[in-house]
């Protein structure tokens, strides 16, 4: 099991952009890819082969309300472009939380990871984001 911390990441209504008959990545999804890749290499993630599940705490950046539903999608393809994942379609569940920590910007995803085959996993997924919490409050 890990644990990643990563920027802010954008909501999918704005990862890309039609132009013309194409769909292209917005400029902010490209600036959160660059930032959010040095954050991982600065971490040395360990790698998962297979189905796995993936918890992300998001840290909100300001008080503006928002679907947490979106917030998921750019983190899971960043492990898959970085090479942690083998595909996002290997995600056997994802979990979305808001942390308790008071906004504050820039904001963060905090992603913790497991194989599916691990019987710790869970358990060791649940004291890790009770650790991130408790680090927040």
């Amino acid at each position: 099991m890990s644990t990643l911390t990563l920027p802010w990441p954008p909501a999918v209504n704005n990862l890309y952009t039609n132009v013309g008959k194409r769909r292209v990545r917005t400029a902010r999804y490209d600036g959160w890819i660059l930032h959010a890749q040095a954050a991982v290499l600065s971490q040395r993630p360990s790698r998962i082969r297979g189905p796995y599940h993936v918890s992300i705490l998001l840290d909100r950046p300001d008080r503006i309300r928002r679907d947490i539903d979106g917030l998921g999608k750019a983190a899971l393809d960043l492990l898959v472009k970085m090479g942690v994942t083998d595909d996002d379609s290997l995600a056997q569940s994802l979990t979305l939380a808001w942390s308790d920590k008071p906004p504050s910007k820039p904001g963060a995803a905090h992603v913790t990871y497991y194989a599916a085959g691990d019987p710790l996993g869970y358990a060791q997924m649940v004291d890790a984001v009770g650790a991130v919490k408790a680090r927040a409050a």
